[in-house]
């Protein structure tokens, strides 16, 4: 898999990041949910305020520390865990 770090959201998070990063950019707007794949991993959502956007997410992906990936899109498929080729 190719990593690129310096590929940042808006509010910059990255790859790297720490779980609590994640949630102090996006305070109460993230929903912590277990990994289905990674023992002690997160998926961590980021859930628009703004009404027109709420179809979309950006969903981080972590090992229980730090953000390994993250995906944004629209619902339902952004949330696919396999994705949605």
């Amino acid at each position: 898999m190719w990593i690129n770090s310096k590929i940042t959201t808006l509010k910059g998070a990255k790859i790297g990041d720490s779980e609590a990063r994640i949630k102090s950019l996006y305070p109460e707007q993230i929903r912590v949910t277990p990994h289905k794949y990674v023992q002690g991993g997160h998926y961590l959502t980021f859930i628009p305020k703004d009404r027109a956007d709420q179809n979309y997410r950006l969903v981080f992906e972590t090992d229980g520390k730090r953000v390994t990936q993250f995906r944004s899109g629209k619902l339902p498929e952004v949330e696919y865990v396999e994705g949605c080729s």
